[in-house]
């Protein structure tokens, strides 16, 4: 098909079904079904602006996106994303996406690519006004947040932009440590704020430039929600279990609430834990903080293989470490180092024997190992 075909050619040129004339609210459009979904086209002079959506496709929310872009479409949109307000009962996402020629994903390679708009529905929690386009494809429809943007049953997935403050290179953001990284709002905040190690600080920052600054102590997170307009930060300190329930609204589009700061959780028995497991392919260069129901997890589920171990360390950095030793079948070594003395004491155990010793150092932050009896003393090695 050549460029200067009529635009109708080009948008059914290579398409699984035609597309016929039709109207959606008071836009004349063209209409394609099949078992993909339902792709709606309105030529607009020299331009086509397309939609399309699967599982809830709805004339209302089609004729919605229609009447949101008809203001922004015949325009200058350059390469960013613009977002307009829309408001339809029953539907949970609440503004339209419009990427300009040249960004839309769904003409990548066409023949319309560089006159083919796109809008899309989204909320506003998800899209920030202006982001490049570029960027947004991978992120917020890619591998980040992973939106099925034609899927219109959908709930609102909160984005977050994280960034490391400091110089660490692990956990969600290998290798990233200065340029943020946008990640699902509840991954962050229910499991990645969870399980800082030591010492990481986070940036976790909303659409709307919310930002917080938190880092763990034990099992509480601590530190600073910068909220837009106001001069001064609000402290932070609240149970590591508690992020999601605290933030999660407020990273869904919602206004802070102090009183959301006000959780009343019991102190959490947990424990900093090192797992080396060559049959599951762990092997950790650092401790992780760990629920105690974890910990007991990996006791039973530790393969008994010569040289698989686990450490845990108790809030006062008490040891207690395990390791299986021996060909045939091998027993499980637990003792606690104290090096002070050059040395570490302990025995041979049953797992039932192992759990009550983390059990202590978890809940009574006490390493018990003397309750053991007939322990055993190594000596170091020491070098000259």
């Amino acid at each position: 098909m050549v460029d200067h075909a009529p635009l109708a050619d080009l948008i059914n040129e290579g398409r699984l079904s035609p597309a016929v004339p039709g109207r959606v609210g008071r836009h004349d459009v063209l209409i394609e079904r099949n078992f993909v979904g339902t792709f709606v086209y309105q030529i607009r002079g020299d331009r086509v602006l397309m939609l399309h959506g699967n599982n809830g496709y709805r004339d209302d929310v089609a004729a919605a996106l229609l009447d949101a872009a008809e203001g922004l479409a015949d325009g200058d949109l350059g390469s960013t994303v613009r977002l307009i307000p829309i408001d339809v009962p029953g539907f949970a996402l609440d503004r339209a996406a419009l990427f300009g020629p040249g960004h839309a994903g769904f003409f990548t390679n066409k023949p319309l690519a560089d006159r083919g708009m796109q809008v899309i529905p989204v909320h506003r929690s998800e899209a920030v006004e202006g982001e490049e386009s570029k960027a947004c494809w991978p992120g917020v429809f890619g591998r980040n947040l992973a939106i099925r943007h034609h899927d219109w049953t959908r709930e609102p997935s909160p984005r977050a932009d994280v960034q490391s403050l400091g110089n660490w290179a692990g956990g969600p953001l290998p290798g990233r440590v200065k340029k943020p990284v946008l990640m699902r709002a509840e991954l962050v905040l229910q499991h990645y704020l969870y399980d800082l190690p030591d010492g990481v600080r986070l940036s976790v920052k909303d659409v709307r430039g919310h930002e917080l600054r938190l880092h763990r102590d034990w099992d509480r997170l601590r530190g600073t929600l910068h909220v837009p307009g106001r001069p001064q930060p609000v402290e932070i300190d609240i149970p590591r279990r508690a992020a999601w329930t605290a933030f999660g609204p407020l990273f869904g589009g919602a206004d802070f609430e102090p009183a959301a700061l006000e959780t009343r959780q019991s102190p959490e028995h947990m424990l900093m834990m090192r797992v080396n497991d060559a049959e599951r392919r762990r092997a950790d260069d650092a401790e992780y903080p760990t629920s105690l129901d974890e910990c007991l997890q990996w006791l039973t589920a530790l393969a008994p293989t010569d040289g698989n171990y686990l450490v845990f360390i108790g809030r006062s950095a008490g040891v207690v470490q395990l390791r299986w030793e021996g060909p045939g079948e091998p027993r499980l070594w637990l003792e606690t180092p104290e090096p002070s003395d050059g040395r570490s004491r302990g025995r041979y155990v049953t797992r039932d024997e192992a759990a009550t010793m983390i059990k202590a150092l978890a809940r009574d932050d006490r390493v018990a190992v003397d309750d053991l009896g007939d322990l055993e003393t190594k000596a170091w090695d020491r070098q000259p």
